[in-house]
């Protein structure tokens, strides 16, 4: 893996993703993430970058499914989508 986030969830326990890529959407910055074992990608609005740390957030499903759109179009030699 390359570039490894580190998320904390709700119960105070740490969750190791990959960083595939970062899409512009809207005037805002979204990370594509996964998860070694998932096949799914987790996508978390950029709501700020300090030090090398990220502030992260949840966004809606239409937002999710339109930058999903743009990964997928950015990376379609990178990857391989089952969609």
């Amino acid at each position: 893996m390359d570039d490894i986030i580190i998320l904390v969830d709700e119960n105070g326990e740490e969750q190791e993703y990959e960083l595939l890529d970062t899409v512009e959407y809207e005037g805002n910055r979204y990370v594509v993430l996964i998860q070694d074992e998932d096949d799914e990608v987790s996508i978390l609005q950029i709501e700020s970058e300090e030090d090398e740390e990220l502030s992260l957030i949840t966004c809606e499903d239409s937002v999710i499914e339109e930058v999903y759109q743009i990964f997928k179009e950015k990376n379609t030699e990178n990857y391989d989508f089952d969609d």
